[in-house]
């Protein structure tokens, strides 16, 4: 027979672990961290009798070495504006510097909160969902031809051919399919972030939410199991001790960007200051930095 433990001795468990995790999440950082993805997913849980849906907001990020940590975990009630500059300014006073690039879907909010927090700091939207976003604005017959174009664009090592090849997009829909050339036109350079802040060789692995989308999945697969949390600390005590577990294999394990092309990149930058912006980055056209501003 298993051993019975009294409701008491449980909360007094509960309590403990609490305090442990609620320490990891609130722990101030000492690394510099260039590079920064946030996301957020949603969780059915019971409110004062009702079962609503509550977003969990998430930041993982790639160490000065090139590891990656679990940054933040937290939950709102909805991505609104306010839960975002919380959540964002919340690393800033836990000692979150050093940071290059933040990649993000287009969460409201979201981008305000970077700017606000960490002015100068180049913001990369998801190229994922924006393709999702473009695709949706053309009949099925013309989607294949305007994702093909969007991973030209995206795949080109010069910040300057990516922009050409969006901007012909925009140009040869501007007729037939204005939603979608208005799109590109006006949005298709927050696309182009890394190109300002990343070397080519780490695109890939920054233009995506995709290193947090796989964690969300597996969140997502433990979570399937409870179905509906009693309660908001529920969720939050069984994610963080599930990012507790993941962030300690991965800020010992593998190197997941190796990071001296990064110092390589900036040191090339450094010797050609006629190419790069005030931050370091390769400024953009004239035109975009009104945009920006």
């Amino acid at each position: 027979m298993g051993k019975e433990f009294s409701s008491a001795t449980i909360s007094q468990f509960a309590m403990k672990l609490d305090a442990e995790l609620d320490a990891w999440r609130e722990r101030t950082f000492t690394k510099e961290y260039p590079y920064v993805v946030v996301d957020a997913r949603y969780e059915s849980c019971r409110v004062d009798g009702k079962i609503i849906d509550i977003a969990v907001q998430i930041a993982m990020g790639i160490d000065s070495e090139g590891y990656r940590h679990v940054l933040a975990l937290d939950t709102a009630w909805s991505e609104s504006g306010d839960s975002w500059d919380r959540f964002i300014g919340g690393l800033k006073e836990r000692g979150l510097h050093g940071v290059r690039l933040v990649t993000s879907d287009d969460h409201p909010g979201i981008h305000p909160a970077i700017k606000k927090h960490y002015p100068g700091v180049q913001w990369q939207r998801c190229q994922r969902h924006f393709s999702v976003n473009a695709t949706d604005l053309v009949p099925k017959s013309r989607r294949d031809d305007v994702y093909q174009r969007l991973r030209e664009a995206w795949t080109c090592e010069e910040f300057e051919d990516a922009k050409a090849v969006l901007d012909q997009l925009a140009e040869d829909y501007q007729d037939k399919y204005p939603d979608l050339s208005e799109l590109i036109a006006e949005h298709a350079w927050e696309t182009l972030g890394v190109y300002h802040a990343a070397p080519p060789a780490h695109h890939r692995r920054l233009r995506t939410t995709n290193m947090l989308e796989r964690v969300n999945q597996e969140l997502k697969r433990r979570s399937r199991v409870v179905r509906i949390f009693p309660n908001p600390k529920s969720c939050l005590r069984l994610f963080t001790a599930l990012l507790k577990e993941w962030h300690e294999d991965w800020a010992y394990g593998r190197k997941y960007l190796n990071m001296d092309l990064l110092d390589e990149w900036m040191a090339e930058r450094r010797a050609h200051p006629q190419d790069r912006g005030p931050g370091g980055e390769i400024p953009l056209t004239k035109e975009k930095e009104i945009t920006v501003a």
